[in-house]
């Protein structure tokens, strides 16, 4: 089963193809979030180098969020028209779940964390395959002394950012590595195979972004409707 996998859900931008649980290639870009201009050059060259066609994909993947509300569009706007065009299904990974990916295998919790900024984190919190707490929102500090003294790994640019947080609420936190915390297309076309198996995939137009929390522009307008129905 060959799967093309689209993660533009944060800073880098990267496109997949896997064969199965093989990772036939893999294109890792950072360049301040153009994604709109370099994910389609990107599987271009991707295909290119793979000798393949589009036509050859039997699913493709792509990262739902949470993340760049504008990352997350053009991913998955990107996968909607290849899957679209070709007839196939889609599976849609959260951003967090691909994450934890990295450390797929690994007899230990994983929680990864994405930055939210006022001093909060996306994440969630995974072993051994199974979800133990879903993806939400909560800050640095709730999320490390919910997994505090169990030698959990904190994955993700969160962990990175809070890492000093991170270790004082959780002394036995393993900080993943740099080059483990971002989350990877080849990734994501993991956890796609698994779901794929399974029957999960859907039509293009089933897929949606998962964004946790509303946008800063929507929270503004929220207050400002608040404000005027207070008057």
């Amino acid at each position: 089963m060959k799967i093309l996998a689209v993660d533009t859900s944060a800073f880098p931008a990267s496109a997949a193809v896997t064969d199965g649980e093989y990772i036939l290639g893999e294109y890792v870009i950072r360049n301040q979030r153009k994604h709109s201009q370099n994910i389609m050059p990107m599987v271009d060259s991707l295909l290119d180098g793979l000798g393949m066609d589009i036509s050859e994909i039997d699913v493709f993947a792509v990262t739902v969020g949470p993340g760049s509300f504008t990352g997350l569009r053009i991913g998955i706007s990107t996968v909607r028209a290849f899957a679209q065009a070709m007839g196939k299904p889609v599976v849609g990974i959260s951003t967090l779940e691909a994450l934890a990916y990295n450390f797929a295998g690994a007899c230990v919790t994983v929680v990864p964390m994405l930055d939210a900024r006022r001093d909060e984190v996306f994440t969630a919190a995974y072993n051994g395959g199974e979800t133990i707490l879903k993806p939400c929102v909560m800050t640095v500090g709730e999320a490390a002394e919910l997994f505090a003294d169990s030698g959990a790994i904190y994955t993700g640019d969160g962990a990175v950012k809070h890492r000093e947080e991170i270790l004082a609420a959780d002394p036995t936190a393993v900080i993943a590595s740099p080059n483990l915390c971002e989350v990877r297309a080849s990734a994501a076309a993991a956890a796609a195979y698994k779901k794929a198996e399974n029957g999960e995939g859907v039509n293009y137009n089933e897929i949606q972004p998962v964004y946790l929390r509303k946008s800063q522009a929507e929270r503004e307008y929220d207050n400002k409707t608040k404000g005027n129905d207070n008057k």
